[in-house]
């Protein structure tokens, strides 16, 4: 008997939780909030000059999310800000000589071992799965908005 789709969902969900639960607790294994390690994170992968706005539309934060954990660091003296060229609103970011060792030790060995556990996957896994997560986001915007209509 084919389970139901309820039952799938479910256990679908549960496993998102748990790798959001995976995330989270290794940020906080090395002492770092969600959103700062997150932020960190998406810093190390998008690279040198990086805005506020660039991450707001890349990882789909809110502003004021980003601005708070931007804070946040900067006190920490893991970043720096300073306004893009020409500009008086839009501020880059950029690792402190403490904030790059903070990323090559925590963050880096992180990624590594995403690729590492992506890369047990063969090829044809890897593109089913991007493929059918990007869809199944897709198709459950779509009935979301929908729903709010």
């Amino acid at each position: 008997m084919k389970p139901s789709a309820v039952f799938v969902l479910t256990v679908f969900n549960q496993a998102h939780k748990k790798m959001n639960v995976l995330y989270h607790n290794y940020a906080k294994a090395i002492g770092l909030s969600d959103s700062a390690f997150w932020l960190l994170y998406s810093l190390y992968e998008h690279g040198d000059p990086c805005t506020q706005k660039d991450l707001c539309e890349a990882w789909f934060y809110a502003p004021q999310t980003i601005n708070t954990a931007l804070k946040f660091l900067e006190a920490q003296g893991l970043i720096s800000l300073a306004f893009v060229p020409g500009s008086k609103k839009n501020k880059q970011i950029f690792f402190t000589k403490e904030g790059e060792e903070l990323v090559q030790n925590k963050i880096a060995p992180l990624v590594r071992a995403e690729e590492r556990s992506f890369e047990r996957l063969n090829e044809d896994e890897q593109e089913k799965l991007l493929a059918l997560t990007q869809k199944h986001i897709g198709l459950l915007e779509e009935e979301l908005n929908r729903t709010l209509e």
